[in-house]
């Protein structure tokens, strides 16, 4: 039998075949971008190049036909580089977001195009299972999520962004309302066991991922009840404990094992752990009070105390005039907190003007609106104990100096400024810290600045099988980065368990657009009609600052539908099996190696079927190819060569004639989802 030799393995030949036919019979894989099984090659990516023996040069695998006796080599180093160059010069021209900026952008990457689609279709039952499956705790987290992932919206320079945390709300909410919420089928058992210090968002959004995934957990936590920062840092007018307790009640059915009132140090060594499971995850909250740092900072009450306090039902006595040192989220829940804690008078005092105090607006105008006064550019002096129990704190004005270290410009005093004010009580929420004793008694566990120091790519420590995420590692941080941090270590411990090696959830490369101006947003989303935000109803704010419950009320159906069906769709049809993003990921291409100018992004949204973007196309010509395979009696050419080159019908047609029957197949060979089929046309809810 007539035969070739492919990386060392003789293979028989058939009539005709290429090389790349060959090697796939043998179970070899060569790679490509342009290929299609049962069409006539078109050589264009040359991603498939191998070394045919005694050729000076590199060959295309698709198109060159086996021969009797040819040695091929599939596999080099300077296969690997024209490979990886063949990519590169790919994406020198290649414009589009593999994934919307909103889910880029989340720190748990919650797939908001998925649900939100499946929302505006009034799926909401579907809506929730994508939503617990990409984002645990995703009731509590619409609440006090800062929401990076709205700021991305490119929705949000037309008329405002998705409201995207209050849909993910709406969904979990109604979920755990149904009486049956959603718990994700498990794996089989792996006897392995994982430890989990932590009961916070880090925490219980790693057991959720382990367990899923086959493993028994156990949680340790010191509190007497599970949540860490949600529970005893956020007051319950903006995280009711309910929603939580629903919430953690999920974690539990999927079998994990919570053991309170137990401390790291105290009551369980690090030791102790390691030799009792398999692996252990480090997920300490940020518990701990930073100081003043002024003369009597003794004598302030820490934001983390009176908040845990509150929680707990033994709120402390603050009396009729309270002042707030801090402008982060826990500066304004504290302010809040002392209003329903009786309060006559709360001011807020913060070191920065006010466009730079670190929390949100609506939380500063949320404060005002229930009686806080908030007064930046003021900075602590000195704290005093007065007669009857009163304190004395002296403050000056501060205006801005020399750039600090970050780039900000330093506050620094305005002379003579200088001024005192009386208070019963005066709340330091000028930071938190991690507790981290305990766990850095051991000798081979590494520190950092923040906390514990780990591989920034798996989360795992200076020990091996222990594990950190969250506020251990990067010290007070928000809740969603925690919960992101939580899912990195699920998929890092597992890869551990089974004995594989550990990359973490190193995912596909990201092409992303950025920032759009308005000609290109009009081309890219042809007809885009405005349409208002939707607004989150509220208590109104007299009622509200006698009592701690919810001040946001949550969408209503009807709104929440309307809002889900303004989403745009940013993310890419195909972004989980787009096989430039594949193999641009696999070779390890550079997105930045190879500059110029780009086409413009544009979008041919006419065809009833699919949805066409030049940007995304590579030229391939499977498309092109489709249409003649089908015989369209008009099909499809390549145009603009050597300008602005792109796919389009013959004879200047409308796409519509161009596939008036191949439109499904052209989809289906596109390798970069240019040419894609409409969201309706695919079902289900998936955008990716």
């Amino acid at each position: 039998m007539p035969s070739l030799t492919i990386d060392g393995r003789r293979v028989e030949l058939r009539g005709g075949e290429t090389i790349l036919a060959a090697a796939r019979r043998a179970g070899i894989e060569i790679p490509t971008l342009c290929h299609v099984d049962g069409l006539p090659p078109s050589t264009s990516c040359f991603l498939c190049a191998v070394q045919v023996h005694g050729r000076p040069t590199l060959s295309p695998a698709c198109a060159m036909p086996a021969a009797d006796g040819m040695v091929v080599a599939t596999d080099s180093e300077d296969i690997r580089a024209s490979r990886k160059m063949a990519l590169e010069l790919v994406l020198s021209d290649h414009i589009g977001d593999c994934v919307a900026p909103c889910r880029a952008t989340c720190p748990a990457g919650l797939d908001g195009p998925a649900f939100i689609a499946c929302m505006a279709r009034g799926e909401h039952r579907r809506a929730a299972e994508i939503v617990s499956e990409g984002l645990v705790l995703p009731a509590s987290l619409g609440r006090i999520c800062p929401r990076p992932c709205e700021a991305a919206c490119r929705r949000r320079d037309l008329d405002g962004s998705l409201s995207i945390g209050a849909l993910h709300r709406f969904c979990a909410d109604r979920d755990l309302a149904s009486g049956s919420p959603y718990v994700p089928a498990r794996e089989g058992p792996t006897g392995r066991r994982v430890g989990i210090v932590g009961a916070g968002p880090a925490g219980l959004a790693a057991a959720y991922h382990l367990l899923v995934r086959g493993h028994a957990v156990e949680i340790f936590d010191a509190h007497a009840l599970p949540g860490g920062m949600l529970r005893y840092g956020v007051p319950a007018f903006r995280l009711p404990r309910e929603v939580l307790d629903g919430e953690i009640a999920v974690v539990r059915a999927l079998g994990a094992e919570l053991r309170m009132g137990l401390k790291l140090g105290r009551d369980v060594r690090l030791d102790d752990l390691r030799r009792d499971f398999h692996a252990v995850f480090v997920a300490l909250g940020a518990q701990g009070s930073r100081g003043l740092g002024i003369p009597g900072e003794e004598l302030a009450l820490p934001a983390a105390d009176l908040l845990e306090r509150t929680a707990e039902g033994r709120p402390p006595e603050l009396g009729g005039e309270v002042v707030v040192l801090g402008g982060g989220s826990v500066a304004m829940d504290s302010s809040r907190t002392a209003v329903r804690l009786g309060a006559r008078s709360v001011v807020v005092f913060y070191r920065r003007s006010r466009r730079e105090m670190p929390c949100l607006p609506a939380e500063v105008e949320a404060a005002e609106a229930e009686g806080v006064r908030v007064e930046p550019s003021v900075a602590p002096v000195r704290l005093e104990r007065r007669g009857s129990g009163r304190l004395l704190l002296t403050y000056v004005r501060t205006e801005p100096g020399e750039p600090d270290a970050s780039g900000r410009r330093r506050p620094v005093p305005v002379p003579g400024s200088e001024t005192a004010i009386e208070a019963t009580c005066v709340v330091a929420a000028v930071g938190q810290s991690v507790e981290t004793d305990g766990v850095l008694d051991c000798d081979c566990l590494r520190p950092s600045g923040d906390g514990i120091a780990v591989d920034p790519r798996t989360l795992a420590t200076s020990i091996e099988g222990v594990f950190a995420g969250g506020d251990a590692v990067t010290g007070p941080d928000l809740a969603v980065r925690a919960v992101g941090a939580g899912k990195l270590a699920a998929a890092s411990i597992d890869q551990h368990l089974r004995g594989l090696k550990v990359v973490g959830d190193p995912g596909l490369l990201n092409v992303l657009m950025g920032r759009l101006d308005g000609a290109q947003f009009a081309a890219l989303f042809p007809g885009a009609a405005r349409s208002p935000q939707a607004a989150m109803p509220e208590l109104v704010p007299g009622p509200r600052r006698a009592s701690f419950d919810e001040v946001e009320l949550g969408l209503a159906e009807a709104e929440a539908v309307r809002d889900a069906a303004r989403c745009l769709g940013c993310g890419c049809a195909r972004a989980l099996d787009c096989r430039l993003r594949v193999e641009a990921t696999r070779h390890g291409a550079d997105l930045a190696r190879f500059r110029g100018e780009r086409r413009p992004p544009w979008r041919d949204a006419t065809h009833p079927l699919v949805v066409y973007e030049p940007g995304k196309c590579i030229l391939c010509g499977a498309c092109v190819r489709a249409a003649e395979e089908a015989r369209e009696p008009v099909g499809l050419s390549f145009t603009g060569r050597g300008f602005e080159p792109a796919v389009a019908p013959c004879l200047g047609a409308a796409m519509a004639e161009g596939l008036a029957a191949a439109a499904p197949r052209a989809a289906q060979v596109c390798p970069t989802g240019a040419l894609a089929l409409r969201s309706g046309a695919r079902g289900g809810c998936r955008q990716g």
